[in-house]
């Protein structure tokens, strides 16, 4: 069974905000991250997905039906193939994932960790042509990278060990798991996002006093009196014809 859903961007709300960087992250490891840990396959789609703005626009007026998620508006596509239960699993997973890639926020522990990422790529390749992080000069990541590295330790010799085949984890096991660490990370994504509760306020009126007496309340129970004989008699009389 495949199930997809569509996760929107809030590109309008935050049009400044550059979504879909923090999404691919650099060379695109980050969406490859989510790919693996979620076992969901993910896609940047919609308006605004592809680099250049020119080619998406002439790729938009083809109306080749391949592109044609390029008039929708910017979107994340998350699919997941397996049984029915693993695969709502997966997807609820990779929900509460990219979820936190939406956040527009340039400094949080996602963007700290790709600008990391990034100083390590430019550091192993001075003649990439991707600019460095903000903050970063070049000629100190080609003076990091100018740096010898360590001889490598040599390997000790050991006996072979038995190759032991994985055990296969039960459906139920497996599917439990995936919701667990979907739960975490949803934890995590709303983690401070809420207000202290506000403190009960004293009502603004008094009480209406509750009477012990059971001379207000109203009885429901009908006399006897009420009911006329007369119709019980000639309805019997009825029935006995």
């Amino acid at each position: 069974m495949k199930v997809s859903v569509k996760v929107l961007v809030p590109v309008r709300e935050h049009p400044k905000f550059n979504f879909v960087g923090k999404l691919l992250g650099p060379k695109g490891n980050s969406m490859k991250r989510l790919q693996e840990d979620t076992m969901c396959k993910m896609a940047v789609l919609g308006r605004g997905s592809m680099k250049d703005r020119q080619k998406e626009e002439e790729l938009r007026q083809s109306l080749d039906p391949k592109y044609a998620h390029l008039t929708d508006d910017l979107h994340v596509e998350i699919s997941a193939l397996g049984p029915p239960a693993e695969a709502h699993a997966r997807i609820a997973f990779a929900l509460a994932e990219v979820r936190k890639y939406l956040i527009p926020d340039n400094n949080d522990n996602i963007r700290q960790e790709q600008m990391r990422e990034m100083e390590i790529i430019t550091a192993a390749d001075p003649t990439s042509k991707d600019p460095p992080p903000p903050g970063i000069k070049r000629s100190s990541i080609v003076r990091a990278a100018a740096v010898p590295p360590r001889p490598p330790v040599p390997m000790r010799t050991a006996t072979r060990a038995p190759v032991t085949t994985p055990r296969v984890m039960p459906a139920k096991t497996k599917i439990m798991s995936i919701l667990d660490r979907a739960r975490i990370a949803m934890e995590e994504s709303y983690a401070g996002n809420y207000e202290e509760p506000y403190e009960p306020n004293e009502p603004a009126y008094d009480p209406y006093p509750v009477s012990h007496t059971r001379s207000s309340y109203s009885s429901h129970h009908y006399d006897p009196s009420e009911y006329d004989a007369a119709y019980y008699r000639e309805s019997s009389a009825s029935y006995g014809e």
